[in-house]
């Protein structure tokens, strides 16, 4: 039912275009090229070695034509787990290469590591050019001329972080890609619904976008914040396409200060405003915690819907028909913000009614998108009035005199009503409720915006 496309994407069409691989060390520079490249600042980066960790993809348009970039974490000689896990996605990303941009350190100089990568990259039937990053010191810093031993394309010598010998680089880039570029096609783009699936570090983001792909994307440990940087992975899903979206562990503001897990969590939250749904995913074994309602308040206030995911639901015991409706409620008394939020019971390990998210976010998404008549509206206002008491606040009503929708993502409305001061709370969730009831807006966030007249 679920197709996966491979590689992670800026648009669908961009799927069939050829793979530059950047790669070398940790702390050489790659994710500062990289942003320079594609123009973004989607790699996130740190002076601390191994802030890349999974594949990051963007797009780059030249005059012939475009490709992917794929920044990937730092090559290192170590048993370390995570060291392992990111030697593999590296790996991926060389296999789908069609060229290899191999960065050294022109402050460092060649060491023992980059001679270790550079004889696996010579037993590569692949291009390989050569950038020496970091030579920003003027005309007395030279290279190491080990550099030119390499036998690779180049060098060439530059600084990524102030955009030096990016046109060289570029320009042996276009001659290394003759023959292999593939220009978009010019179809109508088909906006894909972004799903962001966010919560504490090990609830199972990692593992759940893998399930739905059906292969390993990103990396999944034990170990608390693997991930970093955000992963944007797209796939088919009954004719849909979905963009999902791994974010980084968010805990609590008080551990994560001066880290550089400061920045992963600011990226996460980044997305989450990008995004058209937000996957808020809990840990069915672990007591709810503060922090859940935390994470799923950081999608409330961004005006995103929001589905609550409990996940390890294969991991709970004894379960009978009423175990899932008990912990739903327990966790909406935490979240009360969120009454009319739709819960997904799922085993991202077992993929047991995984995709059943990715039905409620293509619904929700479009619930997103609905736009109501002025001319429906206000036969609602008149109904309202007639069939319901509207609550008083210091012995004062509400009353409306038209009402019409001017946006949607959120649906927004403005109604013209016959005071300055703002509602009440409860009268304000009183309108609320009654135009999500009227107009089958569930679980959808609702802006409400009043005119004094």
């Amino acid at each position: 039912m679920v197709k996966p496309i491979k590689t992670s994407l800026t648009k669908m069409e961009d799927r069939d275009l050829p793979i530059v691989a950047l790669v070398g060390r940790p702390n050489v520079g790659k994710s500062t090229l990289f942003n320079r490249l594609t123009r973004s600042r989607r790699a996130i980066i740190d002076p601390t070695p191994g802030m890349t960790r999974d594949m990051i993809f963007g797009t780059l348009h030249r005059d012939s034509g475009s490709y992917r970039v794929a920044d990937t974490g730092g090559l290192e000689d170590s048993a370390d787990q995570i060291a392992t896990m990111i030697r593999h996605q590296t790996d991926l990303a060389i296999q789908q290469a069609s060229v290899i941009v191999f960065l050294l350190d022109g402050k460092d100089g060649v060491l023992a590591g980059d001679r270790t990568i550079a004889s696996a990259l010579r037993q590569l039937d692949k291009p390989v050019v050569l950038f020496v990053n970091k030579m920003d010191g003027g005309e007395n810093q030279l290279p190491d001329p080990e550099v030119y031993k390499f036998g690779f394309k180049g060098p060439i010598m530059g600084a990524a972080e102030h955009g030096l010998g990016m046109e060289s680089l570029l320009g042996t880039l276009d001659q290394e890609m003759e023959g292999n570029w593939v220009t978009p096609k010019q179809a109508p783009e088909e906006r894909p619904v972004r799903v962001a699936i966010i919560g504490r570090p090990n609830v199972g983001k990692s593992s759940l976008l893998n399930k739905l792909l059906n292969e390993e994307r990103v990396m999944v440990s034990e170990i608390a914040g693997t991930t970093r940087d955000p992963i944007d992975t797209f796939l088919n899903y009954n004719n849909r396409t979905i963009c999902l979206v791994d974010t980084a562990g968010i805990r609590k503001r008080g551990r994560i200060e001066g880290s550089q897990e400061h920045l992963s969590v600011l990226m996460a939250k980044r997305q989450v405003e990008d995004a058209d749904v937000a996957v808020v995913l809990v840990d069915a074994s672990d007591p709810v915690a503060a922090q859940d309602a935390a994470i799923a308040g950081i999608a409330n206030s961004a005006y995103k819907p929001v589905i609550v995911a409990v996940n390890k639901w294969d991991l709970v015991q004894d379960k009978d028909t009423g175990t899932a409706k008990d912990f739903e409620n327990k966790i909406r008394r935490k979240m009360k913000f969120l009454e009319t939020t739709p819960f997904v019971f799922v085993s991202a390990k077992t993929g047991q009614r995984v995709t059943k998210i990715l039905d409620i976010a293509c619904q929700m998404a479009d619930r997103m998108e609905q736009r109501v008549t002025t001319g429906i509206l206000n036969r609602f206002v008149a109904d309202m009035a007639s069939n319901f008491k509207i609550p008083t606040h210091k012995g004062r009503a509400f009353k409306i005199f038209y009402m019409a929708q001017v946006e949607t993502h959120p649906p927004t409305f403005v109604a013209a009503v016959n005071r300055k001061e703002p509602l009440h709370f409860n009268q304000e969730r009183f309108l609320i409720n009654r135009i999500r009831e009227a107009f089958e807006l569930d679980g959808i966030p609702i802006k409400l915006k009043l005119k004094p007249r």
